[in-house]
């Protein structure tokens, strides 16, 4: 219990710092663990010894909530454990204050805390924002009971790639890992923040090594050009950047490094 209040405080402290007034971060830490190696798309045993010489992956599943323009939004859910819920709660932000959700993508570890273990409606007042191509995918092309269980508990708004949403989010296209797979642009007075959902799954290596994609995208080869899109765009204008698979806290800035990219 100590130790969980201690990582949830070095969080907000961490992210808060990183941004000024104007957007707000909270990082909410889902679970941590370890990642097979197997799951790697194109790494050679050589890349594999140089970027992982442990022989390990860290692997961590994030959500995130940012105040931004007088509202506050919560970026993913995270599994249906209900972390992400207790998570809030320890930054003194209930389940029924949370009135607005956005998606990246439907995987589980994104949408998942949508509903309490127990099945339930995790967040009892909120709208939950989905993209229509993704949302099309997973309930009528796939026809998935999980997805389509947890969506039809809230009511659910459908945006399109570069819609601007409230005025201070735009859906940016960065499919790939899955057909609709969104970034989210964060914006309030001239600064910016890019939630970035499943451009990376593990930085230690996809960060110098872009090409590498992980066996779970729907399409490798697309999801590899919105992975060097993205961290080329947030590079280049020195945006911040908060992923739900980053090391804790899950936000850096990105620089350009030879054909791959670093933490600033």
């Amino acid at each position: 219990m100590l130790r969980a209040l201690l990582v949830s405080l070095m969080l907000v402290c961490v992210s808060q710092a990183a941004f000024a007034s104007s957007i707000e971060l909270i990082s909410l830490l889902d679970t941590q663990g370890q990642g097979n190696p197997d799951l790697l798309i194109g790494a050679t045993d050589e890349q594999k010894t140089q970027y992982l010489p442990d022989g390990k992956l860290l692997s961590q599943i994030l959500a995130f909530y940012v105040k931004v323009s007088g509202r506050g939004i919560l970026f993913d859910t995270g599994l249906g454990d209900g972390h992400v819920v207790n998570e809030l709660a320890k930054n003194e932000i209930k389940a029924s204050d949370v009135d607005t959700i956005l998606i990246t993508h439907l995987h589980p570890d994104h949408f998942g805390g949508l509903l309490t273990p127990e099945g339930k409606k995790a967040f009892p007042n909120a709208k939950v924002y989905v993209g229509r191509i993704e949302r099309d995918y997973w309930v009528n092309t796939l026809k998935n009971e999980n997805v389509i269980n947890a969506l039809k508990s809230y009511d659910v708004q459908e945006f399109e790639f570069d819609d601007e949403l409230f005025g201070s989010v735009k859906a940016i296209e960065a499919a790939g890992h899955t057909p609709g797979h969104t970034v989210f642009e964060v914006n309030a007075d001239d600064e910016k923040l890019l939630i970035v959902g499943d451009i990376v799954h593990f930085i230690q290596i996809q960060f110098p090594l872009p090409e590498i994609s992980v066996r779970y995208d729907t399409d490798p080869d697309k999801a590899r050009e919105a992975r060097i899109k993205i961290l080329d765009y947030a590079s280049t204008n020195q945006i911040p950047i908060a992923g739900m698979h980053i090391t804790p806290p899950g936000t850096c800035k990105v620089e350009k490094v030879g054909t791959g990219f670093a933490k600033r």
